[in-house]
């Protein structure tokens, strides 16, 4: 009984810490703003974390970063090598009903993690992840010769702003107050419209 007791304690700063965090950002939080919404003392949260930012850490450990940064630079060659090899079903790309739960799910931690992480060493994960996924579709269109489509200003400026505003997109279909099923449709609908722009993208490297 004193473990699951523990355990529920443990939960209960858990999600308080990822609500606030969310609401105030890593800067502006404090842990005493932790103990007041999980409704235990400052005393309590040192119990089972050194501190705020072993706290933040546990609910954003690396493995779960490197697995977002992983489907992002493996996603836009996987889309391209899709396209020039003349793949009628791009939409069979897009993530199906299961991984869409699962983003959902986890979508106050990414949220935080792009939006609210500036104090942490994941302050510009978002910028970083622009420009490696930008890198990343600029090397692989070498293997078509298409490389040039990318070294102007204009072209690159073209491209850094579709992935920003798939970006952008994506956090705000996971932001605000929805029911499920809204949030599923609006994720959706959020995927099928950025793949629509990307594939108007990949149409302008070939003209």
């Amino acid at each position: 009984m004193v473990q699951v007791k523990k355990d529920e304690v443990r939960q209960s700063i858990e999600k308080s810490a990822i609500d606030t965090f969310l609401e105030k950002g890593y800067l502006n939080t404090k842990i005493k703003d932790i103990a007041e919404k999980a409704n235990v003392s400052v005393g309590s949260i040192y119990t089972y974390f050194k501190n705020k930012e072993d706290l933040f850490y546990t609910l954003l450990p690396q493995y779960f970063v490197d697995a977002f940064k992983n489907y992002n630079y493996n996603v836009f060659p996987t889309l391209t090598r899709a396209f020039f090899n003349n793949e009628q079903n791009l939409e069979d790309y897009l993530p199906n009903h299961r991984n869409v739960d699962r983003l959902i799910a986890n979508r106050k931690r990414l949220l935080i993690l792009l939006k609210c992480s500036q104090g942490t060493k994941y302050g510009n994960l978002k910028e970083e992840l622009l420009e490696n996924i930008i890198q990343s579709e600029k090397d692989y269109l070498k293997e078509y010769g298409l490389e040039d489509k990318c070294k102007t200003t204009q072209n690159y400026k073209v491209v850094k702003m579709v992935f920003n505003n798939m970006f952008n997109m994506l956090l705000d279909s996971l932001d605000g107050d929805m029911t499920p099923e809204e949030r599923r449709n609006v994720v959706r609908f959020a995927f099928k419209y950025n793949l629509d722009g990307f594939k108007r993208l990949l149409i302008e490297y070939i003209k």
